[in-house]
This record gives C-alpha cells, structure tokens and sequence, in this order.
C-alpha cells in the first residue's frame, strides 16, 4: 500500500467468547484473513462497551464469563477488500462488520522482497484460453502454439479438469510448440495429424493449481520448485479464474521496483553479472546451417550465439531457425523437429545444407553484465523475448541471462 491509494478500513466486531473449529473466532479470521492474502488486520480487545441488549461488559480478572468485546481492525485496498470480505461470510454468521473509505497520510512499507505483500488476484492474467476435455487434441495444440499461452487449461463444464502443458508436445511426437507456431498452414496441419483423433482428456494433465489470493512471492518459491513456467489460477469455489506464470512474476517484479519510492531500507539490484548463465553454446557466422541446427537440439540451452572472435553477431533459437530455413534444409529441419535427425545430421555431415549459421540468425538481443537485473527484466518483456545475451564493458561474450534464471534470482531475494 502507498499513501493517495484506496484504502478501506474494515472492522469486525466479536466477543471474546465466540468460537469456531474448537479455537477463538477472532484467530480463525484472522488466520483466514492471511491465507486470503489480506495486507494486515489487528485484533483489539475492549475495555468495556455495551451492544443492543444494553448489557454493560468490561475487562478485568472477574470478568472471565462476560462477552468481552473484540474487534478485529483489518485495513487493505478496496479491490482487495472487495474480493475478500465475501469469503468469510459463513465464517461470521450474524457479526457486525462496518467499512470505512480512509485516507492514508503515510503509508511506507519496509521492503519486504520484489513482491511485498501482493496476491496473485493483483497481478494474474485473467484473459486466458481453455478447452473442453473433448476437444481433438490436435486442435488444443494447436490453439496453444497460436495463442503463445505457457499451458491451456481444460475446463468441464465450470470445473477445471486439467491442464496442457507445451512440453506435451514432445510426449506425443509433435514438433515443439514455439516452433510449430512458425510453421506454414500445411506443415502444421501434417504435423498435427500425427496425433490422429485422440481428445485432450486422454493427454491432459492433472492440474497444479494456485488460489487467487495466495500471496505472491510464495506462489514464485512454488513455480521454481515445481520446476513449472505456469500455473492455473482458481478463485474460491475453485473455477478458473486465470494464469500465473513466468511473464506475471517478472512484471510484478517490475512493477514493484518502479514504486519503490514508497519503500524504505530497499537492497540495491544483483547486477546481471551474479545470474547468467556462462556456459553459453557458440558457433561461426559462416558455419553450415544444418550443423549449427544440430547443434541447437543437442543443447539445453536450444539457442545458439553466433561469434565473431569473442563478439557476439548473432542468435539463432528453434523459433527463429523455423522462420528463416528455406529449403532443402528446411524439410530436414522439420523432420529433426519430429523426432528423425538423420536427415538433418546427413547434411550436417556433408556440408550441404545450402545455409549459413548466419541465414538463420537474428541480431542478438544484448545487456551489459554489469546492468541490474530489472534492467534485464524490462529488456525481456518490452523485447517479448526469452532470454538476452551479457556482454563485458567491451562487448565481449559473457554470458546468457533468461526469463527462468530472473524468476530463480526474485524468489531468493523474497
């Protein structure tokens, strides 16, 4: 929260008597008030005070078997309080709760991570495509490769049933997704029919879901220890309310550093330097295309940087490589992307491609190593790419910086 937002104070009134679940009412809310990534709520307990029954209560050694007043002061922003207030309905039954419109004079935050105190609910992307489990599969992939989405959801009815991932694509013998949106209408088309009539129930996934108020940092810990560039995001009777991935984590990120303003005792940014990866694949502007291609596959990476000495010239990516071949090495280069590369490495091992490493590359997107790492970050989403080639102070080769090495480096700041 910032001083000039709006705020809502909201208060809950109880009595120290009132329970739930065998514990104190006032710890249960407030404890659900926490899971539903509220800002922060204090729990007062009165002195002594009368309601409708006027029944004067007070406070004190004696007055253990009175109704004690509690009141539970929550304060947050009005969307926040608008999404939240209505899930503990049930939980309140008959309790006065009052709002109250607030104007915060100050409102600085100590810093607490990239990602403060938001929930996904501030940052998820709601927008999202989805299918139903009868869907031909090769459709969903289809509309997934299209749409650029991390996964496609499966929806049954209101329900969601599950989820794909573009990563299926290679379980079921297609050509990667990034490459397959590259693909003119018959590639694609002949690509896809390899998948026959099956529908998405019998390849989709069983869905790892987040809840919309989860708090945010805590949702990034779990992408980068599940491993997964998304995740579905449910409200609370559990229908879909969007997607939180990668790209979401590292404007939130972004976002947050730009208000920082607001926040005191803020650690400077890790320079690039401290989270690129060195190991970096490398080949000669003037080498053979299908030996460079190969090369790209065999690699974790899947990007290759072309050099001129220890200059970088150039990037070739499977996307951009799918773009740019041209034939004959592009039907060797689909054939690769399906799982047979001996054409490819036939052609490879003649020399005979007929392209150069250079014919398929791109000019290389670049950062200097010792830029901070949310210079990285607004380099990568303004450019819509993937990752970005570090240089020295003399533009020399250093290294390489992605989107997942800047997700793993905010959720160690958190």
């Amino acid at each position: 929260m910032t001083a000039g937002e709006p705020l809502q104070c909201v208060r809950i009134y109880l009595s120290e008597r009132d329970s739930a679940e065998g514990q104190p009412l006032y710890l249960i809310v407030l404890d659900r008030l926490r899971r539903e990534g509220a800002s922060g709520a204090t729990v007062l307990r009165g002195i002594a005070g009368f309601g409708a029954g006027h029944r004067l209560r007070t406070a004190g050694i004696a007055d253990f078997s009175q109704q004690t007043p509690i009141i539970i002061e929550w304060l947050d922003r009005a969307e926040r309080v608008t999404r939240v207030l209505p899930a503990l309905d049930e939980l309140l039954g008959e309790a006065l709760i009052t709002i109250e419109d607030i104007r915060a004079y100050r409102a600085a935050l100590r810093s607490s991570g990239p990602f403060g105190s938001r929930s996904i609910a501030d940052v998820a992307r709601g927008d999202i495509t989805a299918v139903a489990p009868d869907t031909p599969l090769a459709a969903a992939f289809d509309r997934l490769a299209r749409s650029r989405q991390p996964l496609l959801a499966v929806v049954d009815g209101q329900r969601l049933a599950g989820v794909i991932l573009p990563e299926d694509a290679d379980r079921f013998g297609t050509a990667p997704l990034d490459a397959l949106a590259e693909f003119d209408d018959g590639e694609r088309a002949a690509a896809l029919a390899r998948l026959a009539a099956r529908p998405v129930r019998d390849a989709m996934r069983e869905p790892r879901t987040i809840y919309i108020e989860s708090p945010l940092a805590h949702t990034v810990n779990l992408l980068v220890e599940w491993g997964l560039d998304a995740l579905p995001v449910t409200d609370n009777e559990g229908r879909l309310a969007g997607v939180f991935g990668v790209e979401q984590a590292l404007r939130a990120a972004l976002d947050g550093r730009q208000a920082s303003i607001h926040v005191r005792n803020a650690e400077p940014p890790p320079p690039v330097s401290l989270i690129m990866q060195m190991l970096v694949p490398t080949a000669s502007a003037n080498a053979d295309g299908a030996a460079v291609l190969l090369q790209m596959l065999q690699s974790p990476a899947q990007t290759v940087v072309l050099v001129n000495g220890f200059y970088p010239t150039g990037a070739i990516s499977i996307p951009e490589a799918t773009r740019r071949v041209r034939e004959p090495l592009r039907s060797a280069w689909i054939a690769a992307l399906l799982g047979d590369r001996s054409s490819l490495a036939a052609l490879a091992a003649a020399s005979a491609s007929g392209m150069t490493a250079q014919d398929l590359s791109a000019a290389p997107a670049l950062i200097s190593s010792h830029a901070s790492e949310y210079d990285a970050i607004r380099a990568l989403l303004e450019g819509a790419e993937q990752r970005l080639v570090v240089v020295d102070s003399e533009g020399r080769l250093a290294g390489m910086v992605t989107r997942r090495g800047l997700l793993r480096a905010l959720a160690q700041e958190g």
